[in-house]
């Protein structure tokens, strides 16, 4: 795992004692579109308008993460054409790229926490060894806590009462109890003050051996848990359908700050004419063309 700092407030020694929050791929991706819409609303939309890329604190490579690049996924929102949207309050293009694996944070703005975006896919097989390094970058960084915003398809529940569409979410947490590194789910009371219980056990794999133990969330959660067994580290679960999830996500990242403690009122006055979801979540520039813009002029 290489990481590469954007400027001084990146450096691993900035991170130390702080919050990290990590999505996990999962079902409906709704880890990933909460981190998104927490970057978006905690820190970008309360920086100076126009300072495109200033959330970014870092990126990191590893070569078990596909690499991506794409636009400015959070630029500021301007006029009516796909172009002007691309744009910041100046006119010029964006010259800012996202990349497969991001920090963004601003103590200034939301002190104490940072966030980490993945949007590369990890490769076939090599989940485990990525959560491993990851503990490891996260180890090295002194992060004081780690929560894993994941999600689980509705079918990971036998429960009869359920039904498709109907999002619930868990908590899941693991104490390491054996020097076989055995795990146990223990209840962590944050979340039940938050009204998150803990996850149903038959939704965890029992056997650590089994293929479905070494998927996200579960092995980032055991590394974690490995690596630095006196860190806090908690995952909240989506178990939900796919689809639009954009709701699903707007609920996970109220209930992330809910449990963090951090307030989620946003720069409003900064970027008035961007899209809202529930509890004010802005949503960033790109999810404008999730399911696309327009019919293509010809």
């Amino acid at each position: 795992m290489e990481y590469f700092p954007s400027h001084a407030g990146g450096d691993r020694a900035a991170f130390k004692g702080k919050t990290l929050v990590v999505p996990a791929v999962g079902h409906g991706n709704v880890g990933q579109l909460a981190v998104d819409l927490m970057i978006q609303t905690l820190v970008v939309d309360r920086l100076a308008p126009g300072a495109s890329g200033a959330s970014r604190l870092g990126c990191l490579d590893h070569p078990s993460v596909m690499p991506c690049v794409g636009t400015d996924a959070f630029a500021p929102i301007g006029g009516g054409s796909p172009r002007a949207r691309a744009t910041d309050e100046g006119g010029s293009q964006s010259k800012v790229l996202a990349t497969a694996l991001e920090l963004h944070g601003d103590e200034r703005v939301c002190p104490g926490a940072v966030f980490l975006q993945l949007r590369g896919d990890v490769c076939v097989g090599a989940s485990k060894k990525f959560a491993n390094d990851l503990a490891s970058f996260i180890e090295s960084c002194a992060f004081a806590e780690v929560v894993i915003a994941a999600s689980l398809p509705s079918t990971a529940q036998g429960a009869a009462s359920e039904t498709v569409g109907d999002t619930r979410f868990r908590h899941a947490r693991f104490g390491v109890f054996s020097a076989k590194e055995t795990f146990e789910l223990v209840t962590d009371d944050r979340w039940s003050r938050v009204d998150v219980p803990p996850i149903e056990p038959d939704s965890i794999p029992a056997d650590k051996s089994a293929a479905t133990s070494l998927l996200p969330p579960w092995s980032l959660l055991r590394a974690v848990a490995r690596v630095s067994p006196k860190r806090d580290a908690s995952c909240l679960v989506a178990v939900c359908s796919e689809g639009d999830n954009s709701d699903d996500a707007a609920r996970a990242a109220s209930t992330l700050v809910r449990f963090l403690g951090i307030s989620a009122a946003g720069g409003d006055a900064l970027q008035p004419e961007r899209p809202k979801l529930r509890d004010g979540w802005s949503v960033p520039s790109s999810w404008l063309g999730a399911y696309g813009r327009r019919a293509a002029s010809r």
